[in-house]
């Protein structure tokens, strides 16, 4: 990545930290793929997670609600946002974010758009004063998929994935089949194809559970956990799970 793009990222980062307006566009379930699929409603378009650490609520909730129109109006959406617990396993190191965002912008050019808004480039200090640390991942959605139950009650986990060469996809779609049964479901798979602040992973999952609890009765079946501690041993050269609720 030459210097003048990863410039441009960095600036790209910034501008995700906008506001909290969710799409009320439906996902519709599909199976999980290895790749890019027709059957996601989101494939056409350019997803980022941000990860960050908000260290001013105030100063920041003020620059938020500045930006709404400024965000909304370049076709831009927060589909999900996150306050994230401090309970971060894995192998891959991610600082101490406690914000996740999930971001979309109908097309990529609508993206880097945002960035040369003069609008925006007027409030863009008060988001750097307010927040510290962040982390971002940006790229297409192989996968979308959803559960009909109320988005405030789930447990949502963002894994962040580093395949290694060895096929996966069979295994992967039999664990996901056994979690079905613990309310656990996939709302995002996202290819990455651009980062700042991080090592490049391969994928990005938005996953959740409907009830905190189901977590919990999971941890209890040990045969699956073995499944899933023997597939990020096996597949992954390196991994981090996140926890969070949405805000």
């Amino acid at each position: 990545m030459n210097t003048l793009h990863y410039k441009s990222l960095s600036i790209m980062a910034i501008i995700f930290l906008l506001n909290a307006c969710t799409t009320t566009e439906k996902m519709k379930a599909s199976n999980i793929e290895s790749e890019v699929s027709p059957k996601s409603v989101n494939q056409t378009k350019y997803y980022s997670v941000i990860l960050l650490e908000v260290t001013d609520q105030q100063k920041y909730a003020e620059y938020r609600k500045l930006s709404n129109s400024i965000f909304h109006s370049a076709g831009c959406y927060i589909e999900r946002e996150l306050n994230l617990k401090q309970t971060i396993q894995g192998t891959v190191k991610v600082g101490t974010p406690n914000r996740a965002i999930v971001t979309y912008c109908n097309t990529p050019k609508a993206f880097v758009d945002l960035g040369k808004n003069k609008d925006y480039l007027k409030i863009k200090p008060m988001m750097i004063a307010s927040t510290s640390g962040f982390t971002f991942i940006s790229g297409k959605s192989l996968y979308s998929g959803a559960s009909s139950s109320p988005i405030d009650e789930r447990l949502y986990i963002i894994k962040i994935s580093y395949f290694n060469n060895k096929p996966h996809q069979a295994e992967l779609t039999s664990i996901s089949a056994k979690l079905e049964s613990y309310g656990f479901h996939a709302e995002n798979t996202i290819k990455v194809n651009d980062t700042f602040g991080i090592k490049k992973p391969d994928e990005i999952d938005i996953l959740y559970f409907d009830k905190p609890s189901q977590q919990n009765q999971m941890y209890q079946d040990k045969d699956l956990m073995n499944d899933i501690n023997g597939f990020n041993k096996k597949y992954t050269n390196g991994f981090v799970y996140l926890e969070g609720t949405s805000i």
